[in-house]
């Protein structure tokens, strides 16, 4: 995480008073981005670099919202004030950003962030949709019956972030929800894992599963 020295912020023009954070919910997405990241954070969205300004050990960053995707957001909001390391941003870039509040807000600071010209890019916006659609799922069993499905299509999937991707979360799932994949599912997938095309994604989930099986 990008840390942020310290500045009278507060003497920035056209910034809202400070406000409490508000208490975030406790969410069991049963996927490590979900509860590891989504979780962890105040807002998630895509945003356009509209300004960098210089400051005492620090870039004040205004970003343009293309796409809200979670967090809390006031009906008129257009833009969010981001605190950064000088250099990080760059004006006219998009990005998709992981923010969390700075101190009480209103104003954030980069947890995370994925370049609209990350090769991987739609592949990771998709991982982060498919983990947002399980808030609309109030009932664990079904959010549970989802992950699994979402696992077994991305173990077999044609790009390799996103095989990758299901393979570090079902190395999460077997030290947080152990009981969460069937020993059949964990069979079928060592099955699946053996018909692989990558040998390293092969080698490495097929040690995974068998290790998990016994």
């Amino acid at each position: 995480m990008h840390r942020v020295a310290g500045l009278l912020l507060a003497l920035l023009p056209g910034l809202a008073p400070a406000q409490a954070p508000p208490q975030r919910a406790t969410f069991k997405y049963f996927t490590k981005l979900g509860d590891e990241v989504l979780n962890r954070v105040d807002a998630v969205l895509v945003g356009r670099i509209q300004s960098v300004t210089a400051l005492r050990g620090t870039d004040v960053v205004l970003v343009e919202v293309v796409t809200w995707h979670d967090g809390p957001r006031r009906p008129d909001q257009k833009n969010v004030t981001l605190l950064a390391n000088h250099g990080d941003f760059y004006v006219g870039t998009e990005q998709l950003l992981f923010l969390k509040l700075y101190e009480a807000g209103p104003r954030y600071t980069l947890h995370n962030r994925v370049a609209r010209s990350d090769p991987d890019y739609d592949a990771k916006l998709h991982a982060l949709e498919q983990s947002l659609a399980l808030r609309r799922m109030p009932n664990e069993e079904d959010r549970k019956r989802q992950v699994r499905k979402q696992l077994w299509e991305d173990v077999g999937a044609r790009d390799s972030w996103t095989r990758w991707h299901a393979y570090h979360e079902l190395e999460w799932l077997r030290g947080r929800h152990n009981d969460l994949l069937p020993r059949e599912d964990r069979e079928e997938l060592a099955r699946l894992a053996a018909r692989s095309g990558d040998p390293e994604f092969k080698k490495a989930l097929t040690r995974l599963l068998k290790d998990w099986i016994q």
